[in-house]
């Protein structure tokens, strides 16, 4: 069994992915398996079958389901997932597959710089604020200078760049692929902490990017209905009654400050409409927490210790949970 599976999806073009797929073949560290995950046609022009698998998903597959069908098809105890454009760098492994010691941290963060400027950072993990808006932590800090910042905690890390404990990926069910990975890292980072598990920022571990491909969430109708999704899912996890206050104030400074982009009143309205099934998503917690809750029960936490099941998705253990899952 292989300690890391690396999972990189092809959904940009072809030169990003493959500058992304070079990098990790060059710098990969030894127990590592790397997939590529692709709802397009590739014709592997360097011949890396026999270093790479290759998975692939249907075309209409939105992000989040080709990172989750990355995830099912590892074999590692640790997946990370890059997507292209994304560079990795000499040992990036080491510093977040170190933090994995502690049995407590489910998810790692690496640094991202600026491929062009080394210091200057373009995320450290992220940050949710109290009134639902996803920040990428330290964007724009010196390395060098603001290295306080690093210290501060972060809620987790983005999907552009991000280490996981495969079990609890397993045990949570993925990321939700009715998200696209702009906010399905949010999502799933949030349940970690309500979950009373930890996501820490690798300082040591350095990837890098241009910065024309800063991960920020782009202003479209599915982003706003992501957006109010994840907040009511986890408003919670901050105390609800400053959650509850601190969200209309978010929602509308952010309607001000791109109310000249068009694009800010569909996100506006994907808001609204994800009110529609507010309460589904209060109930969201208390699902996942069963769900995970019934997962150790079938997996006893010595084996999860000591490796994954080989079959975790076998008929039985896949009937068993689902049969839990319609009785709750």
């Amino acid at each position: 069994m292989c300690r890391l599976s690396i999972i990189i999806p092809l959904w940009a073009d072809n030169d990003s992915f493959e500058d992304t797929l070079a990098s990790v073949l060059q710098n990969r560290p030894a127990e590592c398996e790397v997939i590529v995950v692709h709802s397009q046609v590739y014709d592997d022009p360097y011949d890396l079958a026999g270093e790479v698998r290759f998975v692939p998903v249907p075309q209409d597959a939105g992000s989040s389901q080709m990172i989750n069908a990355g995830c099912r098809a590892s074999q590692g105890d640790i997946v990370h997932v890059l997507q292209p454009g994304v560079l990795a760098t000499d040992g990036w492994t080491d510093s977040a597959l170190a933090s994995f010691r502690d049995l407590q941290v489910c998810a790692v963060a690496p640094i991202l710089v600026d491929a062009a400027d080394e210091d200057r950072i373009m995320a450290a993990g992220l940050r949710y604020a109290r009134g639902g808006r996803r920040v990428c932590h330290a964007a724009g800090a010196a390395r060098s200078e603001d290295s306080r910042v690093l210290l501060r905690e972060i809620v987790g890390p983005g999907l552009f760049a991000g280490f996981y404990r495969r079990w609890i990926w397993e045990a949570i069910g993925g990321f939700c692929e009715r998200l696209d990975v702009d906010w399905a890292d949010v999502d799933f980072a949030l349940s970690l902490q309500a979950l009373g598990y930890r996501a820490v920022l690798a300082a040591d571990s350095v990837v890098r990017t241009s910065s024309t491909a800063v991960p920020d969430v782009p202003l479209s109708f599915r982003s706003g209905r992501g957006a109010e999704c994840v907040f009511w899912r986890h408003a919670a996890v901050n105390g609800l009654a400053a959650s509850l206050v601190c969200h209309p104030f978010t929602v509308f400074a952010s309607l001000l400050r791109d109310g000249k982009r068009g694009a800010a009143y569909a996100h506006f309205g994907g808001r609204i409409c994800a009110l529609f099934g507010i309460g589904g998503h209060l109930a969201h917690a208390g699902r996942v927490r069963r769900d995970v809750e019934f997962f150790l029960l079938e997996t006893p936490p010595a084996a999860l210790n000591s490796g994954r099941r080989q079959d975790p998705q076998g008929p039985s253990a896949k009937s068993s949970r689902q049969t839990y899952r319609d009785a709750a």
